[in-house]
């Protein structure tokens, strides 16, 4: 069960730097199906397998946002560090311009 959650949430951050919100949240909402339905089918109640899929979503969701944040965060940070590099070689070119 841990490695299943574990396993879910490094595939939920991997999504979100890569697939649209709409094609994860059906891939997410099938995996928690599936997730619940195997719960039951192990012997949990009925309410035990939809808590545990309703569950299973929501860490889903999180790391989905984990991942779009992160790599948000990361193609800002190297525009900016591009941006940073372009400044500097038109700095130092002026200044060899000029002396």
């Amino acid at each position: 069960m841990l490695i299943t959650t574990l396993v879910a949430a490094v595939i939920s951050i991997a999504a979100g730097a890569s697939i649209r919100a709409w094609a994860f949240a059906i891939f997410a909402i099938l995996v928690a199906f599936g997730f619940g339905s195997v719960a039951f089918a192990d012997g949990s109640s009925l309410i035990g397998a939809v808590v545990s899929g309703i569950a299973f979503l929501a860490l889903m969701e999180i790391g989905y946002l984990a991942g779009v944040f992160l790599s948000g965060f990361a193609r800002r940070s190297a525009r900016l560090r591009q941006n940073d590099s372009a400044a500097d070689s038109v700095t130092a070119t002026s200044e060899r311009r000029q002396g």
